[in-house]
């Protein structure tokens, strides 16, 4: 059977040698004509970048497509005006609204409720009343544009900076957390009360409600919301300080603190250079440095091809794109690394020519990039299909820019390295392409040490000969500490302890996004959220919407409805003496005639003209004679955790779901809940799916049953990790680190297939032997690289933007466990469970390479 499955995968393997030495003997035959046509290829492409759009809406980026809560919206958005322009009621948004916020707080004993502090909070809101804005070249001020109720402009908390509020206080007569029927603990914040009066409080809110009922209105808003943001930065407080922020902050501070974080690249790519520069060093005919820039270049020119073809084909730009370079750039310079390993196999060949000598190349290594290539690209592939477009349009630019990152290293760096290899073999200097004598024959010949350095080289005989410390380290010392029984049972011992702390943290790790964390933490608006999130109501509203084939006549329809309420009422979330219900109290006015519909209409339209508050909750016909829609509202409890605000939502919708009624529940606030009821199931599909992928491209690449299920169960362990230190590292699942678990599948198979391929056909009979071939051949360039990978994102870690900073934590995690589960655990499971197969006389393994995707893909 052993034999077999040997013979399977030597007939995979050769059938791929074939091609790919064909494809090398190519390159090396017409190297100059395929750096010119990738040249032109790269720079035509690049200029597909002028046609660049962003996405910057926060809501459309991080928030499910297609959600329950985003086709309610259009229904109820068709059902219910918009009022703001008329009778502004919080409650009864039908989107989220617009608004300038201030945050005040006292910084003269920590008391809003002081003569100085309210006296200067009075000016400061009179200031923000006479900004002046221009939208259409036309002045404006806040008059014009705010959310109006009672025929006035409504400004939330400003009744409690009024005279009489503060004569109250002042008296002792102010209770909290309800006065004089309103809930004043929505705009207090740090609050001291005793015996149910009002003591102190830090902060007060004020918020500028802007209206929101036509297309010009709202862009008169937004023209707005960018004068008081201007203004209220420059304001002038002794006795207070302000936080503040706009509805539009997130979107614009998000973009801002991308954008800014981008310039890491040009830092990046200096580092990649200098990094390959020691790695390819050599003397001065055996110097690979030209060629290896020409690799960092190759990974540059995909980046710029992908980002100008994807942009011509209208896929929009996402701030999470940003991290692609960085990505790509480390991915570029593994596959390079990888060429330029397998190149050096073939210096005892210079017999051959440089063409024949490409094709062995690829022979060895071609196979490898385009395995790794071919597995992230998978992965990516996988999450196209997400629920989250920023997920999706990320997966297209970074997908994409992996091909032709594969591409250029391909048709780019391998025709330099065919040039290289012409020029070293012709004896040439590598500054000035002359002829120069050998670093012995210069001593011989008394030239000085200045000399033989800088001016003397020969072509390298043998591997080994231009490689440095990194390269040869591993292979002297791991197979030593590895395969004995102590470093075995050291090895087991440490996986065991990973585990545990790794299943441990998966336990505990959050779902869905803070959304405040996606700007930086000197932002003026994490500041804002810091402090509303902090001290300010986290209760939202739960609105119940009736359908029109509601009988509101009927004893048995309002026995549901009730029933409905009561049973919402009984959530342990949900506060029960919060209900807001034109139908209660219509039942009990004076207007009320239940006999028939016409009756109930007519005594209803009296009701509404008398109580305006609930004028927003019924929608007739346009006849005016019937409901075609009404609603209810309860409140949640003040709920601070968005899990448990995104539970309560799932548990009212179950409740309407229920009911006999056609009832539903819907808030502009679900929008953002859906995310956390969809993470979790939308992560696991898009990771399993990649993971059944992964399954089919190793059995195909790597005919094993065996070796396919210790590569698979490899994978599972490294996403287990991942998953546990999501925890550890303080970042929650969302739709941002779900990009990096995709991207983890496919690094992930890199790690391990290529130290079980190094296995399959290295030297030796015994497991120990074969395992003791497979690191000499394998560890050392899949440390090479993920030193490479990490060199890629290490720039990030001084980022301030969420986004960044959470790709390279999870990407150093991605990059530390694939390296330790290829390098120490693999090899000691190998040696303890590995097949035994008949080694290839007179064959050995080629190199493998690293963690960002390539790793030699030895044959």
């Amino acid at each position: 059977m052993s034999c077999s499955v040997n013979a399977c995968f030597e007939t995979v393997s050769g059938f791929f040698q074939r091609i790919f030495k064909k494809i090398g003997t190519f390159i090396g035959t017409y190297p100059v004509a395929l750096i010119i046509g990738s040249v032109i290829v790269a720079i035509g492409l690049s200029f597909g970048m002028l046609t660049l759009s962003n996405e910057t809406d926060t809501e459309t980026l991080y928030t499910p497509i297609n959600s329950r809560a985003s086709q309610d919206r259009v229904q109820y958005q068709a059902t219910f005006p918009d009022a703001t322009g008329s009778n502004y009621r919080g409650y009864a948004l039908t989107a989220l609204d617009m608004y300038g916020r201030l945050l005040i707080s006292s910084t003269t004993g920590g008391n809003v409720f002081t003569n100085a502090t309210v006296e200067e909070i009075r000016t400061q809101i009179n200031e923000i009343k006479s900004i002046k804005a221009t939208y259409d070249n036309v002045v404006f001020t806040y008059s014009d544009i705010c959310a109006r109720q009672d025929g006035s402009c409504y400004v939330s908390g400003e009744f409690l900076t009024t005279d009489a509020v503060y004569n109250a206080y002042l008296s002792g007569g102010i209770t909290y957390p309800n006065w004089n029927n309103i809930d004043i603990s929505a705009f207090l914040g740090q609050v001291h009360s005793t015996g149910g009066k009002l003591v102190s409080s830090k902060y007060l809110s004020i918020t500028f409600n802007l209206r929101m009922d036509s297309a010009v209105n709202k862009a008169k808003a937004s023209a707005w919301e960018e004068a008081f943001l201007k203004r209220v930065a420059s304001l002038n407080t002794t006795s207070t300080s302000i936080n503040y922020a706009a509805s539009h902050s997130l979107d614009t501070e998000l973009n801002k603190n991308t954008n800014g974080d981008i310039v890491f690249f040009s830092i990046t790519f200096t580092l990649m250079i200098t990094y390959a520069t020691v790695v390819a060093g050599g003397d001065m005919v055996s110097s690979r440095t030209w060629a290896s820039w020409a690799g960092v270049l190759a990974a540059g020119f995909g980046i710029l091809s992908s980002f100008g073809l994807v942009s011509l084909c209208g896929v929009k730009f996402v701030n999470i794109v940003g991290v692609t370079p960085f990505l790509v750039i480390g991915i570029g310079v593994d596959d390079m690394f990888l060429l330029m390993s397998s190149w050096a196999e073939t210096y005892p060949h210079r017999d051959k020519s440089v063409a024949e000598r490409m094709g062995m190349t690829f022979a060895s290594a071609g196979i490898g990039i385009t395995i790794t290539s071919l597995t992230d690209l998978l992965a990516f592939l996988t999450g196209v299909s997400s629920v989250f477009l920023s997920v999706r349009n990320f997966c297209v630019y970074t997908g994409v820019a992996i091909i032709f990152c594969y591409l250029y290293q391909c048709l780019l760096f391998s025709p330099c390295l065919a040039i290289h290899g012409r020029r070293v073999d012709s004896n040439k200097h590598c500054m000035t392409c002359l002829k120069t004598k050998s670093r012995d024959e210069l001593r011989k010949n008394g030239a000085s040490t200045c000399k033989v350095l800088y001016c003397g080289g020969s072509p390298p005989t043998e591997r080994g000969q231009d490689e440095r410390f990194f390269e040869t380290l591993p292979r002297k010392y791991l197979p030593r500490m590895l395969l004995n029984m102590w470093g075995k049972i050291v090895v087991i011992f440490l996986y065991i302890v990973y585990l545990g702390v790794s299943i441990w943290g998966t336990i505990n790790f959050k779902e869905g996004l803070i959304l405040k964390n996606l700007v930086s933490s000197t932002s003026y608006f994490y500041s804002y959220s810091e402090t509303y999130d902090t001290y300010f109501s986290g209760a939202f509203p739960i609105p119940f919407v009736f359908g029109s084939t509601t009988d509101y006549t009927n004893a048995q329809t309002f026995n549901n409805i009730d029933s409905l309420i009561q049973n919402a009422k009984s959530d342990s979330s949900v506060d029960a003496d919060s209900l807001i219900c034109w139908l209660h109290s219509y039942r009990n006015d004076s207007s009320y005639d239940g006999s028939s519909s016409p009756a109930f209409v007519s005594g209803l339209k009296t009701f509404l003209a008398a109580n305006t508050v609930y004028e927003n909750d019924v929608a007739l016909d346009s006849s005016n004679s019937s409901i075609t829609a009404s609603r209810c509202y309860l409140f949640s409890t003040k709920i601070k955790d968005s899990n448990v605000q995104a539970d309560v939502m799932v548990r009212m919708r179950a409740l309407a779901d229920n009911s006999p009624l056609s009832v539903y529940t819907f808030h502009p606030a679900y929008i953002f809940f859906e995310q956390y009821v969809a993470i979790l199931p939308s992560t696991l599909q898009t990771v399993g799916v990649a993971l059944v992928v992964m399954t089919v491209v190793t059995c195909i690449c790597l005919p094993h049953p065996l070796l396919v299920f210790l590569v698979v169960l490899n994978i599972v362990s490294i996403l287990v990790g991942i998953f546990g230190f999501l925890y550890i590292w303080g970042l929650s699942l969302s739709s941002v680190t779900m990009i990096h678990l995709i991207m983890s599948v496919g690094f992930s198979v890199d790690f391990s297939v290529h130290v079980c391929s190094a296995y399959m056909i290295g030297e030796g009979i015994t497991r120990r032997e074969k395992t003791e071939s497979a690191i000499v051949h394998a560890a050392g360039p899949i440390l090479n690289g993920g030193m490479s990978s990490f060199l890629g994102i290490l720039v990030l870690v001084f980022s301030k933007s969420y986004i960044f900073n959470s790709f390279f934590k999870i990407m150093f995690t991605v990059i530390l466990f694939g390296m330790l589960h290829a390098v120490f655990l693999f090899p000691v499971v190998l040696s303890i469970l590995g097949p035994v197969t008949k080694s290839r006389v007179g064959e050995s393994p080629q190199r493998t390479r690293s963690p960002s995707p390539a790793v030699d893909y030895p044959l």
